[in-house]
């Protein structure tokens, strides 16, 4: 009888802790992702987005998607984390030709006055992308923002994307770089030393605004 009972007990306990065991890794869970979680795939909702201004000002993105755009998709995710938040924006359009020359037009001239650093002007890249490409962050803590240019069919990719890995992105992966997440394993590296239009974070937090020939 005695031994029914330790056995029992033994079993009761054992459960217990896999429940609580359980219950830790859902509260931590949940603390990773942060208490903020937004997402969309509705063009409806685009601009509607809480990622923080420390970390871009989003200029690569149109104020507003071309009311004449033609196959539009779109997708928004947000999760604030415990402390460093996750995100991705893509959008993706086809424009007439004469609004797509007047887009690229407006993309080409994007640049940010980061105060001691000065005026940094947003990059071209032909080579690190499957399309040409114009990039305002390029892996600097482990951030991307950036533009894709298909002239022959004057369609373009915007994308933002913050500390996500390449397996939760909800778009193809023909559209990222090279070097997307090199080093995201050593997060003491940050990939601070790649570029930024902003002129890193304590740029961004000076509250500094665009110049004239930027969005």
């Amino acid at each position: 009888m005695k031994r029914k009972w330790i056995k029992y007990i033994t079993v009761a306990v054992s459960i217990a802790l896999s429940a609580a065991l359980m219950a830790g890794a859902f509260l931590l869970y949940g603390l990773l992702r942060g208490e903020v979680r937004e997402s969309s795939e509705d063009p409806a909702d685009y601009g509607s987005w809480s990622v923080p201004a420390r970390y871009t000002k989003l200029l690569i993105f149109p104020e507003d998607i071309p009311a004449q755009a033609k196959q539009v998709e779109y997708y928004y995710k947000y999760e604030s984390g415990w402390n460093r938040p996750m995100c991705q924006i893509y959008l993706s359009c086809t424009l007439s030709g004469e609004a797509y020359e007047k887009e690229a037009k407006r993309l080409s001239s994007l640049s940010w006055e980061s105060g001691e650093k000065g005026r940094i002007s947003v990059q071209r890249d032909e080579t690190s992308f499957g399309y040409p490409a114009y990039v305002a962050i390029g892996g600097y803590d482990f951030c991307y923002e950036y533009a894709l240019l298909d002239e022959e069919d004057c369609a373009i990719v915007y994308i933002y994307s913050m500390n996500t890995v390449e397996e939760e992105l909800s778009f193809s992966r023909e559209f990222l770089p090279d070097y997307f997440m090199e080093d995201f394993e050593e997060l003491s590296v940050a990939g601070t030393d790649r570029f930024t239009m902003y002129g890193g974070y304590d740029s961004l937090l000076e509250g500094q605004e665009p110049l004239e020939d930027g969005k």
